[in-house]
């Protein structure tokens, strides 16, 4: 492999609670043996801005797809990605090479975009009333995704990095996507996530307190996700 591109939030951010070579990306970025990763998450991003910044930037890689690995991180659900009203908010991300120097670079992609937070609050907007909707949505989505990714040929894992996703929730408008997202190898959506593989074992340093075990994870968590979902799917 040549590059890793790392999607996601602040669970796949640089130095949140953990250093990039001990992160379960740089874990990844290491077995693969690539020779530059390109992590372009920030802290708050919805699903949105990753499919985002996965499309708007593909001037970058779509000559390279067997050459190049992607992690696709999936954020908490409650968020959206808004217009942030002229402000021009720039969007930094990082490169790293083997040894994990770094440059900054921007990516113009998400220029003038940010994400804003609801986790169930907003009662009056139906995409997230009910959790049910909102997972078949970011199911439709995924199933999108998989299908443009594996018509040219990429090489990717799409990752769960919140709360497992119900592969229970049978209904009218989720019966076809939840059925490719279970049956898909490259979905790792619905156990043994970013955050559920460590509840129990791993409590997050940031955690609040130990209810829910919301957090960022340090290197021992991270380890614990690598081995046990990223590693053998690479």
């Amino acid at each position: 492999m040549n590059k890793l591109y790392v999607f996601g939030d602040s669970y796949t951010t640089p130095y949140v609670c953990v250093d990039p070579q001990d992160s379960f990306w740089g874990l990844a970025g290491k077995q693969l043996g690539v020779e530059q990763i390109v992590n372009v998450s920030r802290p708050s991003n919805s699903f949105d801005s990753v499919c985002q910044l996965l499309i708007g930037m593909q001037n970058q890689y779509e000559y390279n797809w067997k050459e190049d690995f992607f992690i696709i991180g999936i954020p908490p659900l409650e968020r959206v990605t808004i217009f942030d009203d002229h402000k021009d908010t720039e969007y930094k991300s990082t490169i790293f090479d083997q040894d994990w120097n770094e440059i900054d670079t921007t990516i113009e992609a998400h220029r003038g975009l940010v994400s804003a937070h609801f986790f169930g609050e907003d009662q009056f907007l139906i995409t997230h009333a009910d959790r049910s909707w909102t997972e078949t949505q970011i199911l439709r989505e995924i199933y999108l995704l998989t299908k443009w990714l594996d018509g040219v040929g990429a090489n990717y894992l799409i990752c769960n990095l919140s709360r497992d996703l119900d592969k229970n929730n049978w209904w009218g408008p989720s019966e076809f996507v939840l059925k490719h997202a279970i049956d898909h190898d490259r979905c790792l959506l619905f156990e043994n996530t970013y955050y559920s593989v460590n509840v129990g074992i791993n409590l997050p340093p940031d955690a609040k307190h130990t209810k829910d075990w919301i957090g960022h994870h340090g290197a021992e968590g991270n380890k614990l996700y690598y081995e046990t979902s990223i590693k053998d799917k690479l």
